[in-house]
């Protein structure tokens, strides 16, 4: 494939992404059939530019006489491809990258070429250091919005209740690209680490979780052959760990694609009813089963049953386990799926928070006296978390926090919630709560 070929599939895939695709799924859908030097090329110079968008946009609109809103999408991502090149992809020159921006915004727009060369080498002969960008000690808003790259309510938010110092380590880990870990099923971590170096896979086991970090790279699918495993951050694996349940409880899962956390469960010994309303995601669910299958140390993925049904409908009447992994902003994820912070907004995440406590509404009165209701989210936002508790509680009078000793002191925070900052253990952010209904 041509190079600028490798352009037009990053254009495709922003594209995409603009007209509210989510950016893994346009990346699959785009990189079909692509060798996999060329699928990676494609997956850093996309997910880069989602990743720095705010700090490449700063840049041009330094650089453009016009409103940076005011130019052509589909022109202003060729300028985004051209200028992360430029700066951000080893051995690739400046004059080389200009070039290869111009090539494609002929094939874009041809009445745009001009325009696309004079912003990329007015950009090169400023150069794109920090210097460039507002102070980070004078308006540490401006600087970690734009250098930082995240949206200014976001930061605005996370400055009234972090200090800046923390802000700036949460938006530092934010813009790192995340490892790849496995959640070992059913097996020793230092056992897990010590097969997969047997087949020249380096990998360090999570203290306090049930995961390994692949340290050796493109590696994946032998590592996944190796071990009975799942991909899954340790944050979500904590969740399956948080929800301690007992001998072999039967476990609800109302909100369960694509799987990862009923299968956990399920990998522990527990009868697991996994439902959710996306027929599509329980397909991912499906694909996992089937995978893990083909080993006969996973048996006890047998024991989960898959079902298509509406969560504010409750498939069934009562349960003694029930986890609800609500949909919700993916404020802590943010390093793994860098679009999220150009789409979600502050309606967004008020809209969503309406819709998580409609759900614990609805799911509330199918608990049974003595079960427990695990609530779960990937955000950091007070109003899906913490706050989101508070009221259910207060709603509630007859459900009590009862956390259990499912993980390490060190994951929770003052009222035994789970509670994982991206900058403090090194992996997503998530939030979860065990209540206990005792009448």
């Amino acid at each position: 494939m041509a190079v600028t070929a490798n352009r037009k599939v990053v254009w495709n895939i922003l594209a995409a992404v603009h007209r509210g695709r989510r950016l893994d799924r346009s990346f699959e859908d785009h990189t079909k059939g692509l060798e996999k030097r060329e699928r990676a090329w494609c997956r850093r110079v996309s997910y880069g530019i989602q990743r720095f968008r705010g700090r490449l946009d700063y840049l041009l609109d330094l650089h453009t006489s016009r409103c940076l809103s005011d130019v052509d999408p589909a022109v202003l991502d060729v300028l985004r491809i051209g200028l992360y090149e430029m700066f951000y992809m080893d051995g690739i020159p400046q004059y080389a990258a200009v070039s290869q921006a111009v090539e494609l915004a002929k094939k874009v727009d041809h009445s745009s070429t001009g325009f696309v060369n004079a912003v990329l080498r007015s950009v090169a002969r400023k150069g794109v250091g920090q210097e460039n960008f507002p102070d980070g000690e004078t308006d540490p808003l401006a600087f970690l919005s734009t250098w930082g790259s995240h949206p200014d309510w976001l930061i605005e938010r996370w400055l009234s209740r972090w200090s800046v110092e923390e802000v700036r380590s949460l938006v530092n880990a934010n813009n790192e690209v995340p490892p790849i870990f496995l959640n070992c099923l059913g097996r020793d971590l230092i056992e897990a680490v010590s097969d997969l170096d047997r087949r020249g896979i380096k990998a360090k086991g999570i203290k306090g979780t049930s995961c390994v970090m692949l340290r050796t790279s493109n590696r994946l699918e032998e590592a996944m052959k190796v071990l009975p495993c799942i991909v899954q951050d340790p944050a979500a694996a904590l969740v399956t760990a948080f929800m301690n349940v007992q001998d072999h409880e039967c476990v609800v899962d109302l909100c369960a694609a694509p799987g990862g956390k009923a299968i956990a469960l399920a990998a522990k010994g527990h009868p697991v009813l996994a439902a959710d309303r996306s027929f599509s995601r329980l397909g991912l669910l499906k694909r996992s089963l089937d995978r893990l299958a083909e080993s006969t140390s996973v048996d006890p993925l047998l024991r989960i049953q898959i079902a298509q049904g509406d969560v504010h409908k409750p498939l069934i009447a009562e349960t003694r386990a029930m986890l609800i992994d609500v949909p919700c902003t993916g404020t802590g994820t943010l390093r793994r799926n860098p679009d999220i912070r150009w789409k979600i907004t502050e309606k967004k995440l008020h809209q969503m928070s309406e819709r998580q406590t409609e759900i614990l509404d609805d799911v509330a009165g199918v608990v049974s006296v003595g079960g427990t209701l695990v609530y779960s989210t990937c955000s950091l936002e007070l109003e899906e978390n913490k706050n989101q508790i508070e009221r259910f509680l207060l709603r509630y009078p007859h459900f009590q926090m009862d956390p259990g000793k499912g993980v390490d002191s060190k994951f929770l925070d003052s009222q035994g919630h789970l509670y994982l900052l991206p900058h403090r253990f090194g992996f997503d952010g998530s939030f979860a709560a065990r209540m206990r209904r005792v009448s």
